[in-house]
């Protein structure tokens, strides 16, 4: 049978048990280091390479294609900042860490570069596989930021997308006839016979260069960040 100092203790302990969290100290934050960034840098370069090199060599079906585009030129560049940015908001600074935060909006730029440049290879990759020639008339000329040329071909197949390599509108008006290569998948836009020179190869090494400068750049300003700018 409990006696009272029996009860006095245990109403002690669970006083003491009921202590708000708030007395407890504080937990350190889990540090982040540096292989931790390489890899966080290295599968945004990877995930924005195969999006916009499969979408349209696979090719990804076309309502797949626009949010690729979108993830891989803007949603992955962003996650490059924000991510560190939400992790390591805990990290105190005794001076703004400029040469950090220049690394990653470096990473951030080359980022949406690379998502532009791997989709042109994509494409002309796409072409040189299933790529046909014919004879197109030109339906309409949009005069506008980028210049749009709509093709029909001559059993009267619009000609998807819109041909915006060689639409001149100084040169070409609609009625006019084009040889055009077109993609019968939709996934890659034409050419004209005169603007034709594929070579999807050519772009292998300003690719490599700036998935490598994002992994660098990306990786060494989370990890000043990381450290408190030292």
């Amino acid at each position: 049978m409990a006696t009272g100092r029996d009860i006095r203790g245990l109403a002690a302990g669970a006083n003491r048990a009921a202590q708000p969290a708030e007395n407890a100290p504080p937990r350190r934050p889990r540090r982040t280091g540096p292989i931790h960034w390489f890899l966080f840098n290295s599968g945004c370069v990877a995930a924005s390479v195969a999006l916009m090199w499969f979408a349209p060599v696979v090719p990804l079906p076309g309502f797949l294609r626009g949010p690729a585009f979108i993830t891989a030129a803007l949603a992955i560049p962003l996650a490059l900042v924000l991510v560190p940015a939400l992790l390591l908001r805990h990290v105190t600074h005794k001076k703004p860490p400029k040469l950090a935060i220049g690394a990653l909006t470096v990473a951030l730029t080359a980022a949406v570069v690379l998502a532009v440049i791997t989709r042109e290879a994509g494409e002309e990759r796409g072409l040189e596989k299933r790529g046909r020639w014919t004879e197109a008339v030109v339906v309409d000329v949009d005069n506008g930021k980028t210049d749009k040329c709509t093709l029909r071909t001559d059993d009267g197949r619009e000609i998807s997308p819109q041909m915006t390599d060689g639409c001149d509108p100084e040169r070409i008006e609609p009625g006019d006839r084009l040889r055009v290569l077109y993609d019968p998948k939709g996934a890659a836009g034409p050419f004209e016979d005169t603007e034709v020179d594929l070579d999807p190869g050519a772009y292998k090494g300003i690719i490599g260069g700036l998935a490598a400068l994002i992994v660098v750049a990306g990786t060494w300003g989370c990890v000043r960040v990381s450290r408190g700018g030292k």
